[in-house]
């Protein structure tokens, strides 16, 4: 599983990211490269552009959707064994439901923290009593805001 969220736990507002930091986004895209991505359809409609060069499995209810630059899937467990599929590691990707579905099956949680607090309509689940073993923390500031790269295992 791969997120980042501010110290109130925002995500998310209006389907996007509430926060332009490149480093984080860079993060993201070199952690996750050659791996298959699962996110839910609006993560997806924010990714778009990139899913071109990914593997990307996108989570939907509704079974008439299609994805130019994904396969589809009604479930998480459906989406997981999509994406195993295409590339040996999967990323969870989002959003808020899924996240808090996946918490109890993924292994490893990389996730930013920034230090600052956002407005937004998405919070990334509690994720201390699933994770509780830190692995590795690497401190850094992008945009004007302090970051914290964690890499947290079960």
């Amino acid at each position: 599983m791969i997120a980042a969220c501010a110290r109130n736990r925002v995500m998310g507002s209006g389907g996007t990211l509430p926060w332009k930091i490149q480093k984080d986004w860079e993060h993201f895209l070199q952690s996750t490269r050659n791996d298959a991505l699962v996110m839910g359809r609006r993560c997806y409609e924010d990714f778009v552009e990139y899913a071109q060069e990914r593997k990307v499995v996108v989570l939907t209810r509704n079974p008439t959707l299609t994805f130019a630059y994904a396969q589809r899937a009604g479930n998480l467990a459906e989406g997981i064994k999509q994406a195993s599929a295409m590339a040996r590691n999967v990323w969870i990707c989002g959003g808020e439901e899924i996240y808090g579905e996946a918490m109890s099956i993924c292994e490893e949680l990389h996730l930013t923290q920034i230090d600052a607090d956002f407005e937004g309509d998405a919070r990334f689940p509690d994720w201390g009593d699933h994770f509780p073993n830190e692995q590795s923390r690497r401190e850094t500031t992008g945009n004007g805001y302090r970051l914290t790269f964690l890499v947290l295992q079960k």
